[in-house]
C-alpha cells in the first residue's frame, strides 16, 4: 500500500548502476531507509539529483512497521532552496547541519516536532538576509531539546561554568575538563535565549565560535553513544573565520 509523506533527504548511497538507497528523515515514519530504482534512466521520472542532502521532498512511499528497506514510488520537491545552494556560507552551514542530523537521529518512529523544527530552521536559514555565524550553534542547542539532553539550568553569578558531561550550569569546578569556563558559559547562556530572528545580534568573535562549536559537538558525543566525528566542522570553521 502506498502512503504519502513529506521528508528530508540525509543521505544516499549507490546500491548499483540504477539504484540508490536513500536515509530520509519523514513526518509520519521517521527515518527510514528508502530504496530507489531506475534514478540514471532517461525515461525514469526520479533522477538521482533529487535526492540532494537536506533537500524537502514530498514522497509517495510504500510502508512496513516491519522495518527494513521500503520504497519510493514518487518524489517531488516541495521546498527548492533559493539561497542555499548559492552562498558558501549557507552552503557550509548546511552541510555541517546533515552531518549533525545524519550522525544523531536514528530513531525510527514518528516525531513531527522534531520534523518541523528541521524543516522550518533549514527554510529560515534559505531564506535569512542576516550575518548567519551563530546559527548553527543555535540549531544544535535547539536539538538537543528534541533529543532529550537540552541543557538544565541557567548562567548565573553563582552557577557560571557549564558542564558538558553533566548538561547543566554548576556553581563549582567538576572534576573533569570538559566543561566550559565562565566566559563561554555565558556566551553559551546568550545563545540558548536568544531566537533565530536575534541570533545575528549575539556577539562572538571566530575563535569563541569555534571553540563553543567544537564543544557542542563533545557535549552531543557525550549524551549520543553512536555521535562520532564531525568532518565538515573544518569546513564550516575555515568558510566562517
Amino acid at each position: 500500500m502506498l502512503h504519502k509523506t513529506v521528508g528530508i533527504i540525509l543521505h544516499t548511497t549507490k546500491f548499483s548502476e540504477s539504484q540508490l538507497i536513500a536515509k530520509v528523515y519523514t513526518r509520519q515514519y521517521g527515518l527510514q531507509s528508502y530504496i530507489i530504482s531506475g534514478v540514471h534512466s532517461k525515461k525514469s521520472k526520479t533522477k538521482a539529483t533529487q535526492f540532494q542532502p537536506l533537500a524537502i521532498v514530498d514522497l509517495i512511499v510504500t510502508h512496513s512497521e516491519k522495518g527494513g528497506l521500503q520504497r519510493i514510488s514518487e518524489i517531488n520537491n516541495s521546498h527548492p532552496y533559493t539561497s542555499i545552494p548559492y552562498n558558501i556560507i549557507k552552503s557550509s552551514i548546511a552541510l555541517f547541519l546533515n552531518e549533525v542530523l545524519y550522525k544523531a537521529i536514528n530513531e525510527a518512529h514518528q516525531d513531527e516536532d522534531l520534523f518541523e523544527f528541521i524543516k522550518s530552521s533549514l527554510l529560515i536559514l534559505d531564506y535569512n538576509t542576516e550575518n548567519c555565524s551563530n546559527f548553527h550553534i543555535y540549531f544544535m542547542i535547539q536539538l538537543s531539546r528534541f533529543l532529550g539532553f537540552y541543557p538544565q539550568g541557567s548562567f548565573s553569578n553563582q552557577t557560571n561554568l557549564f558542564d558538558l558531561k553533566e548538561g547543566s550550569f554548576i556553581n563549582y569546578v567538576p572534576n573533569h575538563p570538559n566543561y566550559l569556563d565562565v566566559r563561554q558559559s555565558e556566551l553559551f547562556n546568550i545563545i540558548i535565549n536568544s531566537e533565530y530572528d536575534t541570533i545575528h545580534l549575539v556577539k562572538s568573535d571566530n575563535n569563541q565560535r569555534k571553540q563553543l562549536l567544537q564543544s557542542l559537538v563533545l557535549f552531543y558525543q557525550f549524551h549520543i553513544a553512536s555521535f562520532k566525528e564531525i568532518k565538515s566542522i573544518a569546513v564550516l570553521e575555515e568558510v566562517i573565520a
